[in-house]
């Protein structure tokens, strides 16, 4: 159970920093950056990022983040709800 909680946080840490990135590209004119989805992209960001002083490692906490987010919701499923069967 302790994993999928701490999946379900580190998902929702990701998506508040994903959130805290669209809304910075937002501010200085990219006026799609909040409607684009999936197809946001980071690289542009990090164009933008050098003109307005930001520091660059949130980004790849946010991915990293949902990647153990992902695998520990993944994980926890398993050992939760197990891998056979209950017959009966």
């Amino acid at each position: 159970m302790v994993m999928l909680v701490l999946g379900a946080l580190l998902l929702g840490v990701g998506a508040v920093l994903d959130s805290m990135f669209r809304l910075r590209m937002f501010r200085i004119g990219q006026r799609w950056a909040l409607l684009q989805g999936g197809a946001f992209d980071y690289s542009r960001y990090h164009k933008v990022r050098e003109e307005n002083g930001w520091a660059a490692w949130p980004v790849y906490l946010m991915r990293f983040a949902l990647v153990c987010g992902i695998a520990l919701l993944i994980a926890g499923f398993f050992t939760y709800f197990g891998t056979s069967p209950n017959a009966k």
